[in-house]
């Protein structure tokens, strides 16, 4: 703030100055279903239009009672007591505080980076937050919730779903790992290679490939092996060779961190799976574990075809030292073929995000946002059930008394209410969802397990876990396969030898990101895909399905892979601007300085190939240029800051991947030991690689870090000055036009909604209203909270005053008793009044003297119309009047 801004800042300006009206960050629910203690009321969150949705319970039917806008993809919402939820918006790095009796948001409290969940625990009783990209838990007094938080650090990457036995803390790490990690192909290509001759590739089937190499090809060339501790302590590839000796690290593999809610001393439960999706307690005090568990360690395409993923449970007791239970959650798959019959395909459940278990125990419910189903096992884990539902449920919430399940869908905006008895769904209660159409046809292609896949359990999204990564290394080549011709653009500095035609066997390489695709083709390490739909084949090839997509499907499933955008990278400033402050031991300003105008690289900059504003120039690099033994196009550089985690001098790695395409180099400072890079000598040059490093760390995404910055103003009094000069930099920004900025909150006891327009003047949700900062800052007071949230550019009327985007503010169809979220319906499309007609039946006659006589003196809703006969918002003797006045008329 208060420096000029930089090149990259200004790079990162422009890429977030284009009008976006949706943004699609993907975030992924975590917790978003919660009910009341007392029962009366349903929470969901609306991932997509920022909101949580509030359901009063109608006889176990969830009837829609109201909708709270709060931060930036809510991605779990918990009940503190029957009139208080907590939301965490992941996007705006913040928990929301709702008074459920005002339907407003009380507080906002500030976390660090991508909250993910939060429990309540502890006596005192405490507020436990999973803030996943800084792998710790921070823990708030409710009573004080801005008061500075206990930070509890957690050895594991991305710790997000929590759950909580009242004295203890259970927090499921996302990506875990799998005890796999990465030998370095110049120590396969050497003497600690346990194969005769250092074969390298080495065999995968005792001394042969198989499938058999294709003799026609030429030799492949040397690369990496994964590796895997076997229950010995032995580092074994998928051959069975030991590998030991080149493994000179050590993986802790942390799967769940068990937290004393009193004390915050920390334990952790190992062995259960990769990917820890969700988790819960049972009443006798069991852990209950719900996810995946890749099988990276096996070698090419044609092994792992359909099999490369298993959808696991595991169980185990905390308070003993026995080991888990882990049971495979489709025991009807043998994993011996790639495919089998449609039909038992569906019952499979695959991408399992969300566990419930009946209060004794002894049945519990899985959610399966892959397959769109609930699996129902008992308490060994064993199937007992099934039941088919909506698109991508994700939460669920189980009501004993009632015999019900409640299942929230991400992807299709609404809630099913399941009979637990029948195993059948009885309804499905939809709510807005602003999400574009073309996004909502295109996820199936992404996360459909059962439609997509040969076996029913995995989906692309089984490794580009929503969107992004699994943090693994895979060898999905072919040893039978094909050269393929090389048709992409090769840099071929010197007089080296360009690039060459591609080898069916190219070694582990790891998973890269969907998100932020846009721009960046040719695609993955080698460059060997021209574009998404080179992909296709995968379809069959790696899944197992039947067919490929066709062409229309393809570019759907294009349209919604490139609308992902990677969230605000949390190692800038807010200005956008790289700040002084140290990352690992290096200063991103002078980093900056060095990778834009210093030719650290024969002559050229760091720019010169990784190109802002994405890091990449999208051509290839000739193998010799780079010491490699293929070609490599130079990467994009914009989640550096998330393969933090594997350090090859620690024995107490989160990860067993880091960075390159096989994941062999550990950190970035020792991938800038190259020798092709030109850093000054000794302890100066080691300054600039740790510098350069933390640039890169802080390199600009799409997403302008200041969005989702939000705060709750109770006042405009002395002791808020720091939120009112938090949100005059809101302003200042705004006005830039890289942000919008919106106001939520209450005035005069309704929801009203404000999207800045520039110049300190607010335009409201009446469009004949606008109001000054200081008018708005003025009217903020205990029970007109005001909440100002930074929005993506172009975003601030959809999420401020519009919400269905129809061009009628939301305030304005209120008033007239439309419905500010759906855009079918407007002023213009309801029906005029017609005087009389007091039950809206569109004739005036016995009817409405019932609707009056029924409804007199009461309580009356304008927009009800039930009693009221002539449009005054009373029901007494005049509307007997206009009715027998009226009698017979006919409504136009």
């Amino acid at each position: 703030m208060g420096r000029s801004v930089s090149l990259a800042a200004a790079l990162a300006i422009v890429a977030g100055a284009s009008a976006q009206p949706f943004v699609n960050w993907e975030s992924a629910h975590v917790h978003p279903m919660d009910r009341t203690p007392d029962g009366s009321l349903l929470l969901a969150v609306n991932t997509a239009d920022n909101r949580l949705e509030v359901f009063t319970l109608n006889a176990g039917i969830p009837v829609h009672s109201g909708s709270v806008p709060v931060g930036l993809d809510p991605v779990t919402v918990r009940v503190r007591s029957n009139t208080e939820a907590w939301v965490v918006n992941q996007i705006s790095d913040s928990v929301s505080i709702v008074d459920l009796v005002a339907m407003n948001v009380v507080e906002t409290v500030r976390t660090g980076d991508e909250p993910a969940d939060v429990v309540f625990a502890g006596m005192p009783e405490r507020a436990f937050v999973s803030v996943s990209q800084e792998n710790r838990l921070q823990v708030f007094d409710p009573a004080m919730p801005l008061a500075p938080a206990l930070s509890v650090p957690i050895e594991g990457e991305d710790p997000r779903s929590l759950a909580t036995d009242g004295t203890s803390v259970f927090v499921g790490i996302f990506e875990s790992g799998n005890g796999t990690t990465i030998v370095s192909e110049e120590i396969t290509s050497g003497p600690l290679n346990p194969y005769a001759g250092d074969q390298n590739p080495p065999p995968n089937d005792g001394a042969s490939f198989t499938p058999a190499q294709n003799g026609a090809n030429p030799g492949p060339p040397p690369v990496g092996m994964i590796v895997k501790k076997d229950e010995f302590g032995v580092w074994r590839d998928d051959n069975g060779a030991d590998w030991s000796a080149a493994v000179t690290w050590d993986l802790h593999d942390h799967d769940v961190a068990i937290v004393d809610a009193s004390t915050l001393a920390v334990g952790y439960e190992t062995g259960l799976m990769n990917i820890v999706m969700g988790l819960e307690v049972r009443s006798d005090g069991v852990v209950t574990v719900i996810g995946t568990e890749a099988t990276n360690l096996t070698r090419f395409e044609p092994n792992v075809k359909g099999t490369f993923v298993r959808v696991l449970g595991a169980s185990f007791d905390p308070s003993l030292p026995s080991p888990p239970a882990i049971v495979d959650l489709n025991p009807h798959l043998d994993y011996t073929t790639s495919s089998i019959a449609p039909a038992q395909r569906f019952e499979s459940i695959g991408d399992p995000r969300a566990i419930v278990w009946s209060s004794d125990g002894l049945t519990g419910y899985v959610a399966g946002m892959g397959s769109d189903n609930i699996a129902v096992i008992d308490s060994s884990g064993a199937r007992t059930g099934r039941v088919d539902i909506g698109q991508g449920p994700t939460g669920l919430v189980l009501d004993e008394s009632a015999q019900l399940l409640y299942a929230l869908n991400k992807f299709d905006g609404s809630i099913s209410v399941i009979d637990t008895n029948g195993l059948t769904e009885l309804v499905a209660v939809a709510f807005f969802d602003p999400t574009p159409q073309a996004i909502k046809d295109g996820r199936p292609f992404l996360y459909n397990t059962q439609q997509f896949s040969g076996l029913g359990q995995s989906s692309c999204a089984s490794c580009h876990i929503d969107g992004g990564l699994d943090q693994l290394a895979w060898d999905l080549g072919d040893p039978a396969g094909e050269m393929k011709t090389f048709n992409q653009s090769c840099v071929i500095p010197g007089n080296l030898v360009g690039c060459q035609d591609w080898h069916p066997m190219k070694g582990p390489m790891t998973t890269q990101t969907l998100v932020g695709l846009q721009g960046t083709a040719p695609f993955h390490w080698r460059a060997d895909r021209e574009d998404l739909a080179a992909f296709n084949p995968a379809f069959v090839g790696l899944l197992g399905g039947d067919f490929e997509l066709t062409e229309q499907e393809m570019s759907l499933f294009n349209g919604m892979v490139m609308s992902m955008k990677y969230p605000p990278n949390p190692f800038r400033g807010f200005d956008g601007s790289t700040t002084p402050d140290l990352i690992n031991g290096g200063d991103p300003v002078s980093g900056e300085n060095l990778y834009f105008n210093v030719p650290l690289d024969g002559g050229t900059t760091c720019n010169g190939c990784h190109t802002a504003p994405t890091g990449t120039n999208r051509t290839l690099t000739p193998a010799a240029a780079i010491q490699e033994t293929q070609d490599i196009k130079v990467p994009q550089l914009r989640n550096m800051y998330e393969k933090t985690g594997f350090d090859k001098t620690s024995m107490s790695n989160n990860r067993g991947f880091g960075y390159i395409k096989d994941g062999s180099v550990d950190t970035l400072f020792e991938f800038l030991q190259f020798s092709g890079f030109g850093f000054s000598a000794g302890a100066a040059g080691d300054q600039e690689r740790r510098d350069v490093a933390a640039f890169m760390f802080a390199f600009a995404v799409d997403t302008h870090p200041a969005i989702g910055v939000q705060t709750t103003l109770t006042s405009a009094a002395a002791d808020r000055a720091i939120e009112t000069g938090l949100i005059q930099d809101m302003m200042d920004l705004a006005d830039t036009g890289v942000v919008g900025l919106v106001v939520k909150g209450v005035a005069g006891g309704i929801q009203r909604g404000y999207a800045y327009s520039g110049a300190g003047v607010f335009q409201s949700d009446r469009d004949l209203e606008s109001l000054t900062s200081m008018e708005l800052l003025g009217s903020a007071g205990a029970g007109s909270e005001l909440t100002f949230t930074v929005v993506p550019s172009g975003s601030e009327t959809r999420i401020g005053v519009d919400r269905d985007s129809d061009g009628y503010f939301d305030r304005d169809e209120l008033d007239a008793c439309s419905d500010p979220a759906d855009a079918s319906v407007t002023p213009d499309t309801l029906p005029a009044f017609c005087l009389g007609d007091a039950d809206g039946s569109g004739v005036v006659s016995f009817g409405d003297i019932t609707a009056v006589l029924a409804n007199w003196l009461s309580d009356y809703s304008p927009c009800t119309g039930e009693g009221d006969a002539n449009n005054d918002s009373t029901v007494d003797f005049t509307d007997i009047t206009d009715v027998l006045g009226n009698w017979l008329a006919v409504c136009p």
